[in-house]
C-alpha cells in the first residue's frame, strides 16, 4: 500500500491488524462524509503499543500534544486548545468524563481495536456540534461487513504490558453485526532515569500523598472493553445502525494527583436512522440519539496517608450526557445544503458518596447543562473557487441543585456561531484557502461550581473569532502544505492562582493564540518516502486586569498556560505492501509557561522511534517497535494549572514520559 501523505511517517502495526486512519481536515466547515471538494483529508496509518487515543494522536500530528497524567487516559491539546475548548466525539456522539480532575477525559472512552478512522477538524469551523470552540476530534468506529470475518491479536510489551483483542463480524445484504472484546493490563512504566510512576511521586511535598509501601509496586491499570454494532438495511432507502460500547477500568494509578481511580465504568448507546432520496428537498434525512454514562470513583486507598478508614477519602462522581440530532441534507441549484436540530443534556453529579468516610464536601452539585441548537451549512463550487459556510444558534441553560450548594446559581446563555471559507485552485496541483469563523463554549459545572472556592458562578461563555489561511502545492514527488491561524479569545475561561497557598479559581480574560504548521512529503521511490512536519503556537494574555483584581499575587506574565512548544517530526519510511518500516524522530523545544499561576518550565527533547511490520500472507501478521530508542528522560506539556495536582514543593508535579520500551503484536485475521 502506498501512503501519499506527509503524515504517514508514523505507520507501524501494534494493536490491530488493520491500520487506524487519521484524517486531518484543516479549516473545513463542511464535514460531510461525501467526497466534497471543500473537504481535504490527509490520511496516515498510525499504530501504538498503547490504546490511548491522546498518545496516538500526539505521535501522529505535530499540532497535537497529549497531557501525561498516567499510563492511559491522557488528555489532548490541539493548537493550544484543550479540555472543554475541544469537542471529542465517538461517531459524532459525545461522552463526558466524570472526574473533575480529568482522570477520564473523553478521549479515554474508546478502544483502539474498534477505531476505523479519526477525523481532526482544526479551528471554529464545525456547526453540527455544541461547543466546538477550537476544534473537533471525531472517532469513527468500524462498521460490520458481510460474510463471516474475525480477528484475534495479542500484544506484549515492556513494563509487563499485555493485551488481547478479538472481533467477530458477519451478515448478509440486509443485516450485518459486529461484536468485540479486549482486555489489557500494564505495570508501571519507567522513565529514562529508571523511575517508576510511583517513584516519581516520591517528591510530593505532603508525605501522606505519596504511595504506601504496600501499593508502590502495583500495576498501572487493568482495563476491559466490549462493543457491538448492528447495521440493518431496510428496503432500498433506509438504514438503521445500533451500537454499544462498554469500558471497565480498575485501579488506575494517577501519580500526578492526590487520588487514584478505583473504578471507571463507561456505557455508551447510540441509534442512528437514515432515510435516503425522499424527494426534491431531502437527499438524506438522519435521526440519531445517544446516551452515555460514566461512573468514576476516586480515592486515596493506595496512599501513605490512608492508614485507617477515618483517614481514607473516597469521592464518587457520575457524568451522563444524552442527545438527539435531526439533520436533513439536500442539493439545490448546485449547492449542498444541510439543516439540523441538536439537543443535549449533560448531568454532572459530584455529591456525597455512601462508602465509609466519603469525601465530605459536595464537589459538583448535581448540575444539568441543557442545550438546544439550530444549524445550517452550505457549500458550492464556482469554477476554480470552492465556497462553504455555516451558521449555528445555541440556547443553553445550566441548572444546579442549590439545596446541595447554596451559592450554585443557575445560568443562561444564548450564542451565535458562524463561518465562511474559500478555496481557490490556482492550478491542478495547487490551491490556497482562507477561512473566518466564530464559535463559543459555555463554562462547565466544574468551572462554575467546584467546591472550595475554585468555581466561579459569574463566568461568561468564551468566544473565539479566528482566521485561518494556507497554501497547498504538489511539485513532482514533493507535496507541501502550510497553514497559519490567529485566534482572538474573548472572555477566555482561565485558571489562576488566587495567591492563597496553592489555591486556584477561574476568571474570564481576553487572550490570543497564533500559530501554524508546515508539512512536507517527498517520495524517493515507489517504496521509500521521507516525511516531515512542524507546528508552533503561542498564547498571550491580552488583558490581565481581571486577574490583577482577583488574585493577591501580581499578574505580570503575559504567557498563556498550557500552550505546547514548537514541535516537529521527520521519518524515513519503507513500504512495499508486505513489509513496513519507519525510523521516526520527534522533537520539541522548551515550553513557555505562566510563572504567575504555578506553571513551570519543561525542557525540550528529541526521541527516536523504530517500527517494523510484516504480513505473512496467510492471515497472520506481526508488528514490532521500539519507542524512545535512546532512553531519553523527558516530559511533555503537563505542568497543568487549574487541577488538583500533586505538589512538588510549591509546583505541580511534572510526570516524565516512558523510557525505552518495546512491543510486539501477533495478529490473525480470517
Amino acid at each position: 500500500m502506498k501512503i501519499y501523505t506527509l503524515l504517514s511517517l508514523a505507520a507501524v502495526a501494534a494493536l490491530a491488524t488493520e491500520p487506524v486512519t487519521i484524517q486531518k481536515i484543516t479549516v473545513k466547515a463542511d464535514t460531510q462524509k461525501s467526497d466534497n471538494k471543500t473537504i481535504e483529508a490527509n490520511e496516515i496509518v498510525q499504530f501504538s503499543r498503547q490504546s490511548d487515543l491522546g498518545e496516538m494522536l500526539s505521535g501522529a500530528l505535530p499540532e497535537i500534544t497529549h497531557v501525561r497524567t498516567t499510563a492511559i487516559g491522557n488528555d489532548i491539546v490541539l493548537r493550544g486548545f484543550k479540555k472543554d475548548n475541544l469537542n471529542i466525539t465517538i461517531d459524532d456522539a459525545k461522552v463526558c468524563g466524570a472526574c473533575p480532575n480529568r482522570m477520564d477525559p473523553p478521549a479515554m472512552h474508546v478502544s483502539s481495536s474498534q477505531i476505523a478512522a479519526v477525523e481532526v477538524l482544526e479551528g471554529p469551523f464545525d456547526v453540527t456540534q455544541f461547543g466546538s470552540l477550537g476544534g473537533k476530534i471525531n472517532v469513527v468506529t468500524k462498521d460490520p461487513e458481510k460474510g463471516l470475518h474475525g480477528e484475534v491479536s495479542a500484544t506484549l510489551g515492556s513494563y509487563d504490558y499485555r493485551k488481547i483483542s478479538t472481533t467477530v463480524e458477519g451478515g448478509n445484504d440486509s443485516v450485518q453485526a459486529l461484536v468485540g472484546y479486549s482486555r489489557e493490563t500494564s505495570g508501571q512504566y519507567k522513565d529514562g532515569n529508571g523511575k517508576t510512576m510511583t517513584e516519581q511521586a516520591d517528591s510530593a511535598s505532603m508525605p501522606g500523598q505519596r504511595y504506601s509501601a504496600a501499593h508502590k509496586n502495583d500495576d498501572a491499570y487493568a482495563r476491559q472493553n466490549f462493543w457491538a454494532k448492528v447495521v440493518g438495511n431496510i428496503g432500498d432507502n433506509q438504514k438503521l445502525t445500533l451500537s454499544y460500547f462498554g469500558d471497565r477500568a480498575d485501579d488506575v494509578l494517577y501519580p500526578r494527583y492526590p487520588m487514584d481511580a478505583l473504578k471507571d465504568n463507561t456505557d455508551m448507546f447510540k441509534a442512528k436512522y437514515q432515510l435516503f432520496d425522499l424527494g426534491t428537498f431531502s437527499h438524506e434525512l438522519m435521526i440519531e440519539a445517544y446516551h452515555s454514562k460514566v461512573e468514576h470513583e476516586m480515592g486515596t486507598d493506595f496512599r501513605a496517608g490512608a492508614t485507617s478508614a477515618a483517614t481514607t477519602m473516597v469521592s464518587p462522581v457520575d457524568a451522563t450526557i444524552k442527545g438527539v440530532r435531526i439533520e436533513n441534507s439536500t442539493f439545490a441549484n448546485e449547492t449542498d445544503i444541510t439543516l439540523g436540530l441538536d439537543l443535549s443534556t449533560r448531568n454532572w453529579n459530584g455529591t456525597k458518596g455512601n462508602r465509609i468516610n466519603p469525601y465530605a464536601t459536595v464537589q459538583i452539585p448535581d448540575a444539568d447543562t441543557n442545550n438546544v441548537g439550530l444549524y445550517a451549512k452550505a457549500s458550492q463550487s464556482f469554477g476554480a473557487m470552492d465556497i462553504s459556510g455555516g451558521l449555528r444558534y445555541d440556547d443553553t441553560s445550566i441548572d444546579a441543585d442549590q439545596s446541595l450548594m447554596a451559592s450554585a446559581k443557575d445560568r443562561d446563555f444564548s450564542d451565535l456561531s458562524a463561518n465562511v471559507l474559500g478555496r481557490y485552485h490556482y492550478s491542478n496541483s495547487g490551491n490556497f484557502f482562507v477561512g473566518l469563523g466564530q464559535s463559543s463554549r459555555v463554562p462547565d459545572a466544574r468551572e462554575l461550581y467546584f467546591a472550595g472556592g475554585i468555581g466561579n458562578t459569574n463566568l461568561n461563555e468564551t468566544i473565539n473569532r479566528e482566521i485561518d489561511m494556507g497554501v497547498e502545492q504538489t511539485l513532482g514527488n514533493l507535496h507541501l502544505k502550510g497553514t497559519l491561524f490567529y485566534s482572538n479569545l474573548k472572555d477566555y475561561i482561565y485558571a489562576y492562582k488566587t495567591g492563597v497557598g496553592t489555591n486556584t479559581s477561574y476568571a474570564n480574560i481576553d487572550a490570543q493564540i497564533v500559530g501554524g504548521d508546515i508539512t512536507a512529503d517527498y517520495f524517493i521511490t515507489n517504496e521509500w518516502s521521507l516525511s516531515s512536519g512542524i507546528a508552533y503556537q503561542k498564547g498571550t494574555k491580552k488583558d490581565t486586569s481581571q486577574l490583577d483584581v482577583l488574585s493577591t499575587a501580581p499578574q505580570t506574565d503575559k504567557d498563556l498556560a498550557d500552550i505546547p512548544p514548537l514541535k516537529g517530526r521527520v521519518a524515513l519510511v519503507f513500504d512495499d505492501s508486505k513489509n513496513y518500516a519507519a525510523a521516526e524522530w520527534i522533537a520539541a523545544k522548551s515550553q513557555t509557561y505562566d510563572q504567575n499561576n504555578g506553571e513551570q518550565a519543561i525542557s525540550g527533547y528529541g526521541i527516536l522511534n523504530l517500527k517494523y511490520a510484516t504480513d505473512f500472507g496467510n492471515g497472520f501478521s506481526l508488528s514490532t517497535g521500539i519507542n524512545n530508542f535512546f532512553n531519553r528522560t523527558y516530559a511533555v506539556s503537563n505542568s497543568y494549572i487549574g487541577l488538583t495536582t500533586l505538589m512538588e514543593g510549591a509546583q505541580p508535579l511534572v510526570l516524565n514520559e516512558p523510557g525505552r520500551n518495546l512491543y510486539a503484536t501477533l495478529s490473525y485475521k480470517f
